[in-house]
């Protein structure tokens, strides 16, 4: 996805597109460009990449534009699976999602252009500073990720998402009662009344994602959102300049009964919420109808960092806009024993002192 090298117009250099000041940056004569405004120095006679209409939703991805995917190409992990779309020029790649070598699998081509991109907030400092805050204070953590084993190996993928839009329209029956009680002198009573509630609304999703990438967990990327399409922008190769691309390898078809399934889920929690007042409310039936279902193609930032321990890989990840970080940490059984052995003299110490003071008294 768009890993074209961006040469820069005053002194040749390569340039990356810089998250914190959201441009192209020169590292070695300072330049910087806003990626729209970008024109490559051979290819000045090209107009500028077309502005997506943001209004206008289309059931796939754009075509990609002459010239776009020049130089890139794709790098296939013989491990896990995992393909990167990256430079030619890559010399070395390591694979983000496991750690192992890759090598180039072929030329990138046929692939769908995505419609809009969210460019990286957070850089790779962020990245690395938010781990150590998410290992800080874990006393059973190995000690081996306290030292960032594998730290420099992070990297800033872009990884592909649907986006899905809808309109549900609900109809709800319940089943609720209101209960009351009291006594008298010689009997308790109980009184139970029972009630059928009606409810019937619309609800709207707008950019409902889910990612398009077979390599990563689907719990990891939920766990990472949300993500503010807000801040999207229609899709420019110049944000991913110094930065890896995951080739889409899921079908939009094969992530939409997910998404409706979030969807629906949502409807009737919220309908479910609006009947209040009872000792209890049970659904008698009900009926969604969806309409308006369409889907975008985009790519949004994270940061991957891999960390091998006992012939185990640990994946984290990093939301590239908001910062959030999430990852599965394992526990070290040896600091686990000796901490219940120290809790179990500590608590043995404690007892006997106790006694010791009950019998004094």
């Amino acid at each position: 996805m768009g890993l074209t090298e961006y040469e820069c117009p005053a002194c040749g250099g390569v340039m990356n597109f810089n998250a914190k000041n959201q441009m192209l940056s020169c590292p070695y004569c300072d330049t910087q460009i806003k990626v729209g405004d970008y024109v490559a120095p051979r290819q000045a006679e090209q107009d500028k990449d077309a502005k997506a209409d943001s209004n206008e939703w289309l059931s796939e991805g754009t075509e990609w534009k002459p010239g776009e995917t020049d130089g890139m190409v794709v790098y296939s992990c013989q491990s896990c699976g995992g393909e990167i779309v990256a430079s030619e020029n890559e010399g070395s790649l390591t694979c983000p999602f496991c750690s192992n070598n890759v090598v180039v699998k072929e030329k990138f081509a046929g692939d769908l252009r995505p419609d809009y991109v969210i460019p990286f907030k957070k850089n790779k400092q962020d990245a690395m500073d938010a781990y150590a805050g998410y290992v800080k204070g874990k006393l059973l953590l190995p000690k081996v990720f306290f030292a960032q084993n594998h730290i420099d190996k992070i990297r800033g993928i872009y990884i592909p998402y649907w986006l899905y839009d809808a309109k549900i329209n609900a109809n709800y029956n319940f089943h609720a009662t209101k209960v009351r009680t009291w006594s008298d002198s010689d009997y308790n009573y109980t009184e139970t009344s029972h009630f059928d509630v009606v409810r019937e609304g619309n609800e709207e999703f707008s950019h409902v994602p889910h990612d398009a990438s077979k390599e990563m967990p689907d719990d990891l990327m939920e766990s990472i959102e949300p993500f503010s399409f807000g801040e999207a922008v229609p899709f420019n190769s110049g944000y991913l300049a110094g930065f890896l691309a995951n080739r889409y390898d899921v079908n939009a078809k094969d992530t939409q009964k997910h998404i409706l399934d979030r969807m629906k889920h949502t409807v009737e929690e919220d309908i479910k919420n609006s009947v209040t007042g009872y000792s209890s409310v049970n659904i008698s039936s009900k009926d969604q109808k969806i309409s308006s279902l369409t889907h975008r193609y985009a790519l949004y930032p994270v940061w991957l960092l891999n960390t091998s321990w006992n012939g185990n890989n640990y994946l984290f990840a990093m939301n590239g806009q908001s910062g959030k970080f999430v990852g599965n940490l394992p526990v070290d059984k040896g600091k686990a024993v000796l901490l219940y052995i120290l809790s179990s003299l500590g608590f043995t110490a404690l007892a006997c002192l106790i006694c010791l003071i009950i019998i004094s008294f």
